[in-house]
């Protein structure tokens, strides 16, 4: 029997470029998962808008996770949407909190912290925290599911996280900014979730790699078959504890590309 891959990667600093979120070094390894037909599905604390452009980017259409692991969106001809009698163009799966819901308890903490979340913030200043051209940054803005934000103070993180998960919330910290998302709510669930569709689908296992870099990746890393830890984009590797994991060369792309290289010539 064949066996069967599935390929989950974060983006920023990951299969994106830290400072210019190219993806262009990743092309070869980004080639080969085309030609054998894996599965490359995006695991981000991105929007759908912004996903759904990258893959036009990217050349390909696949389920992917949205908004650390709050969402999970997949397309109509993929054949995980067989048994949907309903079809649109992308079938969303969700259990997360309303980005409404969300900004109400960030109202709120806003009073008592530091805090300024994307909800706050114009479109300028959100280009200039993120490096994003201005149409990006507007579909980094069309949050569903979770709230980025800046804190001034971060010695007020665990206080507030304290809150929050006493409210049915969480704060996970990505590689620019924190988010608060639902509680329970992370990257491996979506991706567990996700392999098991695919997996009661081809009625076999499917191995399960994942690459990330930041500490919002770490769960999703650590319950893969094959976890790459990704450096930084300064040389240094966030700090994941005692893990069965593989660690890239390189930052970014070149080590995405370069681990998946190196993967897929020993399978």
């Amino acid at each position: 029997m064949k066996k069967r891959y599935l390929v989950f990667t974060d983006l920023d600093g990951t299969l994106l470029n830290h400072q210019d979120y190219s993806f262009a070094p990743a092309k070869e390894a980004l080639a080969l998962l085309k030609y054998r037909s894996i599965p490359l599905i995006i695991a981000t604390s991105k929007t759908f808008s912004e996903v759904v452009v990258l893959q036009k980017e990217l050349g390909m259409r696949q389920p992917f996770i949205v908004e650390n692991g709050a969402g999970i969106f997949v397309p109509s001809e993929c054949v995980l949407a067989k048994e949907v009698a309903f079809k649109e163009e992308w079938i969303k799966f969700s259990k997360a909190h309303s980005y409404i819901e969300l900004r109400l308890f960030f109202t709120q903490m806003k009073r008592s912290y530091s805090i300024k979340g994307f909800g706050d913030m114009s479109v300028d200043e959100v280009i200039q925290h993120t490096g994003l051209p201005r149409e990006e940054s507007l579909n980094a803005m069309k949050r569903d599911f979770s709230e980025p934000f800046l804190m001034q103070d971060k010695r007020e993180l665990e206080a507030l996280k304290k809150e929050a998960n006493e409210k049915g919330f969480d704060i996970v910290k990505g590689g620019r900014f924190f988010h608060l998302v639902s509680l329970l709510q992370d990257k491996a669930k979506a991706m567990l979730t996700l392999a098991h569709m695919y997996e009661e689908y081809y009625n076999q296992k499917c191995t399960k790699i994942a690459l990330g870099d930041s500490a919002n990746d770490f769960t999703m890393i650590k319950k893969a078959d094959i976890g790459v830890l990704v450096p930084l984009y300064d040389g240094s590797f966030s700090a994941i504890g005692n893990a069965d994991i593989k660690r890239a060369d390189y930052p970014g792309p070149k080590g995405w590309n370069s681990s998946i290289l190196e993967i897929f010539d020993g399978l």
